[in-house]
């Protein structure tokens, strides 16, 4: 493959459109065939497909990394600005389980769009033997047509289904799941549950992405064949050898109503996970999890204090990991070693995933699996694929819907209506971004 990076006219590309350029997210505007990775307005976008790695079951992720290495070895590429994201980059997809029917996925776009705060830049990437695009056609094309700038919502709600469960049967699954750990099984089992909406018109992928971006930004807003939605959590970033994570476990969900009485709503919600006992050891699990999985792969490794994270739908307890990778480790390797973190899984991991399989009703697909990029040298920035849904190729509409997961950690103490309703408030942000009055 060639890949060509260059940089980008100051003001051509700017954080969320602002001084008269255009956002990354407005480059997206209309269309379906799109790949996503942008938090407060900086990141990539792309579009069209110049390569498609595929890998499934228990290897997948070293199937993926040996393949992209070969990739990267065999190409060649042009880059003057040498920073992260620029030259050789891919961005995948990765499904939960190593059962799963779903692929995991990495793909490099034909064109990929970036920006940073030392401004922006354009890559393309052509078969051997192909011509490059003229850089005047790519950028005639980057300022999306007026038809596209406006994003106007259906009137009419679209139809939300049950999943794989029904309600009910979610609140059998909480309870049952809560006998295996009393009986010794798991100490926790993060279960899931998913919902299919139909909008009353299709709706552009582009345009999905535009709403989650606008509604949360200070998530990770993300689209990768077709797995798209807006993560919180960061699985782990590596560059120049240094990595950094963000562990998420342990919730209290927020209601709606006027700023000032979310405001106050939010400081007691805080001082309350705090001071939870069941939300604090959901959290240990997860945060020890992650250390015990990162410290053999590096030389240095620390955790911060736990603090909460506020978002728009519902508050965390957070805690942020850095550290220093050992040798040659990168991005899909600490990924590899990362996969599942307790935080979507449980603890202990191989007791918990087989009271999933067994409880849970359904195959998870890519949610709640690594997503994320990596470039020609083996770091990039991968999360966990929460707040999202999986589309159907060629996009959601009336006869094609989206099908959105939440999940929740289910300790000793857990009330089966209260996960449920945790469920609900962390499927929000794509039901809301899908249409539905949530």
């Amino acid at each position: 493959m060639s890949f060509r990076t260059v940089a980008l006219p100051a003001g051509v590309i700017t954080p969320e459109g602002g001084d008269g350029g255009t956002g990354l997210l407005d480059l997206l505007a209309g269309r379906e065939d799109v790949v996503s990775w942008v938090r407060h307005g900086r990141g990539l976008v792309g579009w069209g497909q110049a390569l498609r790695l595929e890998a499934q079951g228990p290897d997948r992720i070293e199937a993926l990394r040996s393949a992209w290495r070969a990739t990267v070895y065999a190409s060649w590429w042009r880059d003057a600005l040498v920073r992260p994201g620029t030259g050789p980059v891919a961005l995948g997809t990765i499904a939960f389980s190593p059962a799963s029917a779903a692929v995991s996925v990495l793909t490099v776009p034909r064109v990929l769009v970036g920006l940073d705060d030392s401004g922006a830049w354009l890559t393309t990437a052509v078969a051997d033997g192909e011509a490059h695009p003229e850089l005047a056609e790519v950028l005639a094309r980057l300022r999306p047509p007026a038809s596209a700038q406006t994003d106007v919502p259906s009137p009419d709600a679209p139809v939300v289904s049950a999943g794989a469960l029904l309600e009910a049967d979610y609140l059998a699954a909480v309870a049952e799941v809560r006998r295996r750990i009393a009986a010794g099984e798991a100490r926790k089992v993060v279960l899931a549950r998913d919902l299919l909406v139909r909008p009353a018109a299709p709706l552009a992928t582009g345009d999905l992405l535009r709403r989650l971006g606008a509604n949360y930004p200070s998530c990770w807003t993300f689209a990768v064949d077709s797995t798209v939605g807006a993560t919180p959590e960061l699985l782990v970033r590596l560059e120049n050898r240094r990595l950094a994570s963000r562990v998420l476990a342990g919730t209290a969900r927020r209601r709606p109503g006027d700023a000032a009485t979310r405001e106050r709503e939010a400081e007691r919600l805080a001082q309350w996970l705090a001071a939870s006992a069941k939300n604090r050891a959901e959290h240990e699990f997860a945060r020890a999890s992650a250390l015990s999985s990162l410290e053999p792969l590096c030389s240095v490794v620390e955790a911060a204090a736990p603090r909460v994270l506020t978002l728009p739908n519902v508050l965390h307890l957070a805690t942020d990991i850095t550290g220093v990778v050992a040798g040659d480790t990168g991005a899909l390797s600490l990924v590899g070693a990362l996969h599942p973190t307790a935080a979507v899984c449980g603890t202990p991991t191989a007791a918990a995933a087989r009271v999933i399989a067994e409880v849970e009703g359904m195959d998870r697909g890519r949610y709640a699996g690594p997503v994320g990029w990596v470039d020609w040298h083996g770091e990039g920035e991968w999360c966990i694929a929460l707040r999202s849904a999986a589309l159907p190729p060629g996009g959601v509409g009336p006869e094609a819907p989206a099908r959105v997961f939440g999940g929740g950690g289910i300790m000793p103490e857990s009330v089966p209506a209260d996960e449920l309703a945790e469920t609900t408030a962390k499927m929000r942000p794509m039901l809301t971004a899908l249409g539905a009055d949530v």
